[in-house]
């Protein structure tokens, strides 16, 4: 079985906070040896903000052994950095708990005044979204997609950290299995790539690309995920040309949605056509179990 994992493949593809669920379920399966698995999370962990886990499987790992002294130190940095962050953000919390005023508020544009008026100025509000940031990093989920959800509905589409806030608010969800709500976020992330008109080829490529890879653990989780998924990944030419080019492995993921439901769709018999005929164009270069 494990010659046929693919996730040494699809990672590449994946922000490291997303690879956890793939490791979590291969050590479920019994796929690898598992001090093999806990070593691979560790390396996982390295470059995140995640001390306390890291240090835990460190200790699954060396049960005689205290973690080193490494490790101590970065969970102060890391204790230091999100204080020193979550105090530039006093003022937008003072402001978000005046939930009648903000209900009422219908336009970006009054949003950022009401800020305004409570000496919350436009040129702070860099401070939300390397707040959040940094708690995605250090695995605080629900606090990240609070704060990137604020910091997207205060800036502008062409601000340079609105894509980065999209994919964030995204994994946020998807690590918190809040499948209709990550759903919202993956079409949202989706029509903000389609429409870049301004991004070079190779970029959008790139993009739609991981956003394939992305949008796998909302369509096998979501109850309508298996017909989204074969309207984006099979009919829109866009991503099934991105499949084609970059990542034909997800043909495995596309096969497994068609046959399932093709029995429930009245155009059942039309896609299976048209997945054996995008099938037989990779035959020579890609080939899957499946």
């Amino acid at each position: 079985m494990a010659a046929h994992d693919l996730t040494p493949t699809m990672r590449k593809f994946l922000d490291r906070h997303l690879v956890f669920p793939l490791l979590e379920f291969l050590s479920a399966r019994g796929i690898y040896d598992e001090r093999e698995m806990l070593e691979a999370k560790v390396n996982l962990l390295a470059n995140t903000q995640m001390v306390d886990f890291a240090m835990d499987i460190y200790q699954r790992l060396h049960p005689d052994k205290e973690p080193p002294e490494s490790m101590v130190e970065k969970r102060s940095l890391v204790v230091a950095r999100l204080t020193e962050l979550k105090t530039a953000t006093v003022p937008f919390l003072a402001v978000m708990e005046e939930q009648e005023e903000i209900e009422k508020i219908r336009e970006q544009t009054e949003l950022i005044e009401l800020f305004e008026r409570k000496g919350v100025k436009q040129e702070s509000f860099i401070n939300l979204y390397h707040f959040a940031k940094f708690r995605f990093d250090c695995g605080n989920y629900q606090g990240a997609a609070e704060y990137l959800d604020l910091f997207r509905q205060l800036t502008v589409q062409s601000d340079e950290n609105y894509l980065n806030t999209l994919w964030g608010k995204l994994a946020c969800e998807i690590l918190m299995q809040n499948w209709d709500v990550a759903l919202e976020d993956l079409n949202r992330l989706r029509e903000n790539i389609d429409q870049n008109m301004l991004a070079p080829p190779l970029a959008i490529l790139q993009q739609r690309s991981w956003l394939v890879h992305w949008s796998l653990f909302v369509f096998f989780n979501h109850p309508k995920g298996c017909d989204d998924l074969i309207q984006m990944f099979l009919r829109d030419t866009s991503y099934l040309s991105a499949i084609q080019t970059m990542c034909p492995h997800i043909l495995r993921y596309l096969t497994t949605a068609v046959i399932t439901s093709h029995r429930q769709r009245g155009d059942g018999q039309e896609i299976l056509k048209e997945l054996v005929k995008v099938i037989q164009q990779e035959t020579n270069s890609y080939r899957d179990p499946i």
